[in-house]
This record gives C-alpha cells, structure tokens and sequence, in this order.
C-alpha cells in the first residue's frame, strides 16, 4: 500500500531545507556586515579635511584613540585600578588660537576641551569645562614623537562622584577619595610617519 503523506512529507522536507539554507546565507551576511567598522560622517569628513591640509596641520590636530588608566585612592592607598584600552576617539583641530577638542561626532557634548600651545616645545595645556558637574580641569599635556599625548590629571570632585559609580560601586561618603586619570592618545589619522 502506498503512503498518502509521503508527497507532503517531501515538501515539508523542501521547505524546511530552503529555509535553513536562507537562515544560513542571512546569518553569514549579518556577520559580515558587523564586520565592517563605522565611522561616524563628521570623523569621515574630518579626515577628508585633514588629508587635503596636511602639509599645513600642526602635529597635535588630527584624529586620537583614548587609553586610560583610572587609579582610585582612598587616603593615599589605592582602591582599585582600571586600564580602559579605546575608551573614546577624538578629533582635533585648530580654531583660532586653540585645538579643540571633538568626540568622533565633531560635537562637545559632555564637555568643552581644548589644548592650548605651552611655552615648552610640544606642551600644550589642556582645559576642558564638564557640563553636567560645571568643574574645570587644567593640566598639562605632551605630545611625544609627534604621535602621542601623555596627560593625567586628579579629578574633581563633582567629576570624581560620577566617575566612583563607573569605575566602583562605592559608597564614598565615609571616605576620602580620590581619582587620578592617567591619559595617553595614540594618532591614528593622519598618519604621522
């Protein structure tokens, strides 16, 4: 006797197969498109701009990754330390008698920065106003072999309060703490070679 389901059986067997096949495909492409690193327009039209004034830019403008070390004390004895490798990129570039300092969106939106020119060769002072605590940072900043900025400055307060959270789940009040960035940014565009 011949079994009636064995045609519906096939093409259940059909469909399924397509469809692990089109899963298949969708899922390769996805990882490819992950794959592909973006880049913000405004760091896209940064580097167009930096490529065309290249032989006029001063070394410190240019397109920087973020590496940071945050050592937290409390009374001089170190709570913890935390390396953050690629924390943030920023763009740099000249406006008037400063370099300005950009997140990779060309915006200033959780501070206003800048590096302004020291008397030293390749110091620079670095200011930056932090919106949401209305503190100020001053310190001062070198830029060595033309394509690294070493800078590290103690937090303030305001600053520090929300940077605890971030770093440690503290409870701080009972406390005397204190937060040191240790900063150092890596060129990566335009190459400075």
């Amino acid at each position: 006797m011949k079994n009636r389901f064995e045609p519906k059986s096939a093409l259940l067997y059909l469909i399924f197969s397509l469809f692990i096949i089109i899963l298949s495909g969708c899922t390769q492409l996805l990882k490819q498109q992950t794959a592909i690193p973006f880049e913000p327009p405004a760091t896209l039209n940064y580097k167009k701009y930096f490529t065309s004034h290249k032989a006029t830019l001063n070394p410190i403008e240019g397109i920087w990754t973020e590496y940071v070390v945050g050592t937290l004390y409390d009374n001089g004895t170190v709570v913890k330390r935390e390396e953050i490798p690629k924390r943030a990129s920023w763009i740099i570039i000249k406006n008037k008698n400063e370099y300005q300092i950009l997140n990779e969106y060309g915006e200033q939106n959780k501070y206003i920065a800048s590096f302004k020119p020291a008397r030293e060769k390749d110091t620079y002072i670095f200011n930056a106003y932090y919106l949401k605590s209305k503190d100020r940072v001053k310190a001062e900043a070198k830029l060595v072999d033309g394509h690294r900025i070493e800078m590290a400055y103690e937090a303030p307060q305001g600053m520090s309060d929300q940077n605890y959270i971030e770093i440690e789940n503290l409870n701080h009040s009972d406390k005397q703490l204190t937060l040191l960035w240790q900063f150092n940014w890596l060129k990566i565009f335009p190459n400075p070679n």
